[in-house]
């Protein structure tokens, strides 16, 4: 296969997983936009204390998760195109890293249809978004 081939392949992909990147920022912003719609239905009142031991879940799962998606960005990429099934290698990798990095997304959101606490919902929403923004694919990633 000649260079160029590859090379322009490797292009649109970086571009499609860039676009996935963008799907994932997406459907927490949506879930996120829900769930503010609908705070007035599920806002309880809660225990200071309840809230502080979730807001250190969040802070534990997001300091974890961002760990994980940078060992995965600094030990398992770049990826190669000469290999089998590089594409699909490298879609694994960047698809269990961001679900990793919606953990505290995901926790907030359980809280919150638990107890109704937006601002728990606002800080896995910041941390996630955060994580997917930082760990975004680059031109780097396959070669």
């Amino acid at each position: 296969m000649a260079q160029g081939t590859s090379g322009k392949r490797s292009e649109v992909f970086v571009r499609r997983a860039v676009q996935l990147n963008a799907v994932f920022i997406g459907f927490i912003s949506v879930l996120l936009a829900i769930c503010i719609a609908l705070y007035p239905f599920f806002s309880l009142p809660v225990s200071y204390k309840l809230v502080l031991y979730v807001y250190t879940l969040q802070v534990i799962s997001a300091l974890l998760s961002w760990g994980i998606a940078f060992l995965v960005r600094k030990k398992k990429f770049p990826v190669s195109t000469t290999q089998n099934l590089w594409s699909y290698t490298a879609v694994r990798r960047y698809f269990w890293s961001w679900v990793s990095l919606c953990i505290p997304f995901a926790i907030g959101f359980l809280f919150f249809l638990f107890a109704g606490n937006l601002s728990s919902l606002l800080l896995g929403y910041f941390f996630s978004l955060c994580g997917l923004i930082v760990f975004r694919p680059r031109r780097g990633d396959v070669l």
